[in-house]
C-alpha cells in the first residue's frame, strides 16, 4: 500500500512539474492554514492575543463550511461518537459534525472564536462542548474519546499525548499543508517548523492503521490528508 502511494504521489509532482499552478495570495494561505508566524518586533504570534485579535472580525475567517476532507470522510467516525475538535477555531467542523449527530468537544486557546463557535452551533440549531484552553496545558484523560479530527494545527510536542486521548479502535482524521506551499510565489515567509513534510503523516502516528491517505499536488494548495485507526 505505502509504494503505491508513494508512486501515486511522485506521478503526480512530473505532472506539477509539467503544468505549474496558479500562486496563492500569502494572506489567504495565513487564513487557510493558521501558520504561526513571528512578528518582526520578535513577538510570538502563538498566543492568545494574536488568535483573539486574527478572529475579532464580524465575518467568519475560515467560513461556515466544514474542511472538505472532513466532509467527504466524516463516516469513517462510528455514529455517535465523542469527538474531540483540537484547535477549534470558528468552529466550522465542529458544528458540522454536531450537526452529524455526534458529541463534539472543541478546543481552542482564542476565547473569540469559541464564542464565535457557540454562536455558529445556534445558528444551526446544535450543540457543542467548547473550552477555551492551550492544547499544551490543557489535561485530558486517557481513552477520552472515540474520534480526534486535527485541521491545520501543527504541533510534533502532542503527538503521543494524541493516541493516548484515543480509546482502542479510534479515529484519528488529521490534514494539514506541507512545506511545499512555501514553494509558491508569495508563500515563502511562512515558518517550516509548523507545516508538515511531503510524505510525514505516513509514519507521524507510530503503531495507527492507515485507513486512508491523500496528498495530491495538482491542486491550489500543498495539503496533506490521513485517516488512522487506533488498534483495539
Amino acid at each position: 500500500m505505502l509504494s503505491k502511494i508513494i508512486l501515486f504521489i511522485s506521478f503526480i509532482a512530473l505532472d506539477v512539474m509539467a503544468n505549474p499552478r496558479q500562486a496563492i495570495n500569502a494572506n489567504r494561505f495565513e487564513a487557510l492554514s493558521g501558520i504561526r508566524e513571528t512578528e518582526q518586533n520578535g513577538t510570538s504570534k502563538d498566543g492568545k492575543n494574536f488568535w483573539d485579535n486574527k478572529y475579532n472580525d464580524t465575518r467568519y475567517v475560515f467560513g461556515k463550511k466544514p474542511a472538505k476532507f472532513l466532509a467527504q470522510n466524516f463516516d469513517y467516525i462510528p455514529s455517535e461518537s465523542r469527538v474531540l475538535d483540537m484547535g477549534m477555531g470558528e468552529g466550522r467542523n465542529a458544528v458540522f459534525l454536531a450537526r452529524k449527530g455526534y458529541k463534539v468537544t472543541g478546543i481552542d486557546i482564542s476565547s473569540v472564536a469559541v464564542k464565535k463557535a457557540k454562536m455558529l452551533a445556534d445558528e444551526f440549531g446544535v450543540r457543542i462542548n467548547t473550552v477555551v484552553a492551550s492544547m499544551n496545558k490543557y489535561k485530558i484523560p486517557d481513552g477520552s474519546y472515540d474520534a480526534i479530527i486535527c485541521f491545520y494545527y501543527v504541533d510534533r510536542e502532542l503527538h503521543e499525548r494524541m493516541l493516548s486521548w484515543l480509546r482502542p479502535g479510534g479515529i484519528l482524521i488529521y490534514e494539514s499543508h506541507t512545506d511545499l506551499q512555501t514553494t509558491v510565489k508569495g508563500s515563502e515567509r511562512y515558518d517550516k517548523a509548523y507545516l508538515l513534510r511531503p510524505g510525514e503523516l505516513l509514519n507521524m502516528f507510530k503503531g495507527m492503521k492507515i485507513l486512508k491517505y491523500e496528498e495530491p499536488l495538482h491542486t491550489g494548495e500543498f495539503t496533506a490528508s490521513i485517516i488512522l485507526q487506533k488498534p483495539e
